[in-house]
């Protein structure tokens, strides 16, 4: 008995006279897949991996040498990154600010590179453009306008303390509001007011934007973050927030966290407190358009 499976001489002949049906197409060969290796996979790992993970990692009693070296290696690695950060930052905390200082500590300061050197002035093309080399130009600064019997001054003043220390490279600033500015509202306290390579990038004013007394410290840093006074964000506070509140997702985009942010910071003068000639304004946010919303800056 014929077997038309088979692949015979004598089946292509009956296959050639349409006594056999031809043979079904042959499957095109797989794409080659490539290979991943062993060694490729731990330094995927080691990679992406932080210090505190990667001490974990380092703690398998099973590893093998070839892992261990590698996984040493890039916690070494991250430990001169974190290192060369530290040396980067030259604040780390929130300090007090005389009303004489404001332009040598504020405008002035925050045209300070991080390596402590003066940046250089910027060219016509740079200022209309767009160029910037290196990213942030400056250090940014905030100052805490507060007053201790407002209840959100209370609120923030941990929590900037808390963006002080993971964020050194930030210079930050807090002043009483009436000592900055005379007959200040306190309708308007507190009131951040952040600077980069002399110029105001944005003023906070009584918290809008914020979450009132139930603003958290990740929150307050993704409003600096997009007004341009911090870099990027803090790896620990990140973890922190992981650890404390798994609800919040990290994903979410920034406006979701910052909420309505005040960026009219144009009508804010730059030259500091009472110097210059001109008079600057910051909109308290009331329709009104009373008086006591203006202040001289």
């Amino acid at each position: 008995m014929v077997n038309p499976n088979e692949d015979t001489e004598f089946n292509d002949a009956l296959r050639a006279h349409g006594i056999l049906p031809p043979k079904p197409p042959s499957r095109s060969p797989s794409p080659d897949i490539p290979h991943i290796t062993h060694t490729d996979a731990v330094r995927a790992i080691a990679a992406t991996a932080d210090t505190d993970q990667l001490v974990t990692l380092l703690e398998n009693e099973n590893l093998d040498s070839d892992d261990e070296r590698m996984f040493e290696d890039y916690r070494r690695k991250r430990m001169m990154e974190m290192k060369k950060q530290e040396k980067k930052g030259r604040f780390g905390s929130l300090e007090p600010l005389a009303r004489e200082d404001f332009v040598k500590e504020v405008t002035e300061g925050s045209k300070i590179s991080p390596d402590g050197t003066q940046e250089e002035e910027e060219d016509d093309e740079d200022e209309r453009g767009g160029k910037q080399r290196g990213g942030l130009k400056g250090t940014g600064v905030v100052v805490f306008l507060y007053k201790d019997s407002v209840p959100l001054s209370q609120h923030l003043r941990p929590l900037l303390q808390q963006l002080a220390a993971a964020h050194p490279s930030t210079k930050f600033l807090s002043i009483p509001a009436g000592l900055c500015i005379p007959n200040y509202p306190d309708k308007n306290v507190p009131t951040l007011l952040i600077y980069r390579n002399g110029e105001i990038s944005g003023n906070v004013i009584a918290g809008m934007g914020l979450k009132g007394m139930k603003t958290t410290v990740r929150d307050l840093e993704g409003l600096l973050l997009y007004y341009k006074a911090l870099e990027k964000p803090s790896p620990a506070l990140l973890r922190q927030q992981r650890g404390n509140d798994s609800d919040i997702d990290d994903d979410d985009d920034l406006d979701d966290h910052v909420g309505a942010v005040n960026s009219r910071s144009t009508n804010i003068r730059s030259g500091g407190v009472g110097v210059g000639t001109g008079r600057g304004k910051v909109d308290s946010g009331d329709e009104d358009g009373d008086d006591d919303s203006d202040f001289d800056l």
